[in-house]
């Protein structure tokens, strides 16, 4: 359910109860889409409202997160804080059912005199704003909006404030039942569909109605979705009028459910549960529950796009290094012909006294090969010790050109391995600690600048993952950094350390000197389930004591050699 005009209602009516006649202690803007306004209410509770212009999450509420907030306050913020900290909270309203809301403040003016400033949120999409007003003249806005941007109103500095258009849409609560059946009826008249969709419909026709609460409220009536223009009928949308009327009325008195959906990626107005809160009332914080629902969704929309970003990262490193390794495979394909150059230079040397320039080949005996026949090709413009010296240096140039290429072939493979796994490590991350330890990793190898994190806190390092099995712990790693504090620092040397033989996955530690099968096999399946191979059957894992397990130096994290080891098959 989108944060429509319905939503705007339940929150505003759930702040007027709350943050009326409240002192304004602090405010932020960590972001160009948050702002952050703390307030101290007349229970003597500090509480947090925020304002998310954020055109996929725009809303407002109360929230229990906290930002980081940058060393420099942005301007919007600055002006909020010079006019509003200190200020009384008079009043919260919403214009209409439209997703606009207005914040009257009560302050002093530099001359002593008790003034009101107003701080309109409006919530539309890509284009929300928050502007603050004085006697309805815009102070400052957090988006400015010039000709250039919209022919339709200007919103900057100086400039009187006009509220959006509502694009023709009418205002169901001065609407009567009559009216609201004649505007439904004339836009049916004009469709020029057979079958007409409710949900757009009504919200096509009214201010502040999303299409899943007008789902909702057919649900709950038992009305289908999709009616032909016939089945529409002044009865029907008596009923429809009553519902939402009702549903408003309850809002009013601060009852309100929220319920997620089946996918729990979106929520709606549980209006079958409100006709039972009217009869029983409850009380129901709709901020809890928006503040929960976003902080997740957004959780993992940041957790995606930080995902993203270092894959793509990550991926344009790997096709250099695997660019580069094509190119030494390439050479090394040459390396047959090394012999050859040698041999052709050594018998043009030994037959020498019986060719003269000119020559463009020379057949001989092979001494190589049994005293074969041989053809050696040969520059007719080169003297006979020229064409040996000719094959003598591109036997030189190629036999330098392979021990290169092997030393380098050996060194792109180990970036190419550990970047592969770098990458099965982001894909296995569900928490922004877990990806910003991976970016720390490989800003340390490399392969990332360093941002400036200067005035950024400093996140408490993830912990392994912990499994039990009949009182004994077992760790598994999350990524390389941990992986070799896990095994080459924590875990004592008579400990069993597993990994996926030849396979990509995290090392796990058996927390325990004594092992029986039973305990190795479940340990077993938790190397599977965390490596590469974990949709995949009969993996081989690979298991032997910590102290068996070592690294090279100038590895990369991660990256280590182990011997003594004894292999087991998870089905």
């Amino acid at each position: 359910m989108a944060f429509d005009g319905i939503t705007t209602k339940i929150v505003v009516n759930e702040l007027n109860h709350l943050l009326i006649n409240s002192r304004v202690e602090k405010i932020y803007v960590p972001t160009r889409n948050e702002i952050w306004i703390y307030l101290h209410t007349a229970y003597r509770k500090s509480v947090k409202l925020l304002i998310s212009i954020d055109a996929n999450n725009c809303r407002f509420h109360l929230s229990n997160e906290s930002r980081n907030n940058p060393e420099k306050a942005p301007q919007f913020c600055m002006v909020l804080r010079k006019y509003l900290i200190g200020s009384k909270l008079l009043a919260i309203s919403q214009i209409g059912l439209d997703r606009i809301i207005k914040f009257t403040f009560e302050t002093i003016n530099d001359f002593g005199d008790i003034v009101n400033k107003d701080l309109i949120v409006e919530l539309m999409g890509k284009y929300s704003n928050v502007i603050l007003l004085d006697d309805m003249k815009i102070i400052d806005s957090i988006r400015h909006v010039d000709i250039t941007m919209s022919s339709v109103r200007e919103v900057l500095p100086s400039r009187k404030y006009v509220f959006p258009s509502s694009l023709g849409k009418a205002n169901f609560e001065e609407t009567s039942i009559e009216d609201f059946q004649n505007i439904v009826m004339d836009a049916i008249h004009h469709s020029d569909y057979a079958m007409i969709s409710m949900e757009n419909l009504i919200s096509n026709c009214f201010t502040g109605f999303s299409k899943n609460f007008i789902v909702s409220i057919c649900m709950s009536l038992g009305i289908e979705r999709e009616l032909s223009k016939d089945q529409i009928t002044n009865y029907i949308l008596q009923k429809i009028y009553q519902e939402i009327s009702f549903v408003l009325n309850i809002i009013s008195e601060n009852i309100a459910t929220f319920t997620l959906c089946e996918s729990k990626k979106d929520y709606t107005l549980n209006i079958s549960s409100m006709h039972e809160i009217a009869l029983n009332p409850m009380n129901m914080s709709a901020s809890e529950f928006l503040d929960a629902f976003y902080s997740e969704k957004e959780s993992v929309s940041l957790v995606k796009s930080a995902k993203f970003n270092i894959e793509r990262e990550i991926n344009s490193h790997l096709n250099k290094l695997k660019k580069k390794l094509s190119l030494v495979m390439q050479t090394l394909e040459d390396e047959p012909k090394l012999e050859k150059y040698k041999q052709y230079g050594e018998l043009i040397s030994s037959n020498i006294y019986k060719m003269q320039i000119g020559m463009e080949k020379l057949i001989t005996e092979n001494f190589y090969d049994n005293n074969t026949t041989i053809e050696i090709p040969l520059q007719i413009n080169l003297t006979p010790s020229r064409n040996a010296q000719a094959y003598f240096k591109k036997y030189n140039k190629l036999k330098g050109s392979i021990s290169h290429a092997k030393m380098y072939k050996e060194s792109y493979e180990k970036e190419i391995e550990y970047l592969t796994s770098v990458l099965f490590e982001l894909q296995e991350a569900s928490s922004l600690y877990e990806i910003d330890e991976i970016h720390e990793e490989l800003e340390n190898v490399g392969y990332m600048k360093k941002p400036n994190k200067k005035g950024k806190k400093k996140e408490e390092p993830s912990s392994p993952i912990e499994y039990e099995f009949h009182g004994t712990r077992i760790l598994v790693g999350r990524n390389n950094i941990q992986n070799d504090k896990l095994t080459l620092k924590n875990a004592k040397k008579g400990y069993t350390w597993l990994h996926t033989k030849n396979i990509h996955g995290s090392h796990v530690i058996i927390e325990n000197e004594t092992v029986d099968d039973a305990l190795l096999y479940f340990a077993a399946t938790l190397a599977k389930k965390h490596s590469q191979a974990k949709n995949s059957s009969k993996v081989e894992v690979d298991y032997t004591l910590v102290k068996y397990v070592h690294k090279e130096s100038g590895a990369k994290p991660g990256m280590v050699v182990y011997t003594d080891y004894h292999t087991i098959i998870v089905e």
